[in-house]
């Protein structure tokens, strides 16, 4: 029998440091800025004129070298849900988290799959206390969380192993077109089922090609093919 060769050298691939800040920045469609303060913290100045390090939300894969795993990049797709649609202080955000990690005695419980049960309204009751959100806003917080966290796939012990980030609107039906897997292309994102990046399809699109004439050489729906450029353009 040939043995599997593993390329992850025994680690688990949802692990491992395989993404800059850039880079998350550009597949979750948020500021690299604001992908920096909450992976490595930020410093900020004070009424006494000194500066004070804010700590990060998250703990990255590879904090010396500044690089972040699957499993961080899922942290970060849930933490974009909280701050940019709901505008949510970082102070405030850094808390709650810290009030799940203790409580699930986890650390990545944005990532686990108690989030997507009772870590939700474990995370909104908390919120609430800390910004005096009113019954409507709790709501609305709870849901935009659950479209969110539905677009994380899990396998049958609760891990996150695959993320189908949008394409267009985050309002948008749960297509899964685009599906960023650690296990296929080391990460980048693809046409699901398919393992073809949609950086090459949306690079032959700019070059000239059709999204017909790609569909046709690949075998998929035009429909997907805009799909993956829609989500490159957009990541641009």
């Amino acid at each position: 029998m040939t043995r599997a060769l593993d390329i992850y050298g025994g680690r688990d691939p949802v692990e491992l440091p395989a993404y800059s800040i850039p880079e998350v920045a550009r597949l979750i469609r948020v500021p690299q800025a604001t992908v920096r303060s909450w992976a490595l913290g930020r410093r900020y100045p004070t009424v006494d004129d000194r500066r004070k390090l804010f700590e990060p939300v998250i703990r990255i894969a590879d904090a010396a070298s500044r690089w972040l795993s699957f499993r961080n990049l899922v942290e970060l797709h849930v933490l974009s849900a909280i701050r940019r649609d709901h505008g949510v202080r970082l102070g405030e955000v850094r808390k709650a988290v810290d009030y799940l990690r203790r409580r699930f005695k986890s650390r990545h419980p944005l990532a686990d799959e108690q989030m997507q049960t009772d870590g939700t309204n474990l995370f909104v009751e908390r919120y609430g206390e800390l910004v005096d959100a009113s019954d409507q806003g709790q709501m609305a917080m709870k849901v935009c969380l659950s479209s969110y966290l539905d677009r994380i796939e899990r396998d049958a012990r609760g891990a996150a192993i695959r993320l189908y980030p949008f394409t267009t609107s985050r309002e948008e039906p749960d297509r899964r077109t685009v599906v960023i897997d650690p296990r296929v292309q080391f990460g980048r994102p693809c046409l699901s089922g398919t393992g073809m990046p949609t950086a090459v399809i949306a690079e032959r699109f700019l070059a000239g090609d059709s999204p017909q004439e790609i569909a046709q050489d690949i075998g998929l729906s035009s429909d997907a093919i805009e799909e993956a450029i829609r989500y490159e353009s957009r990541a641009a």
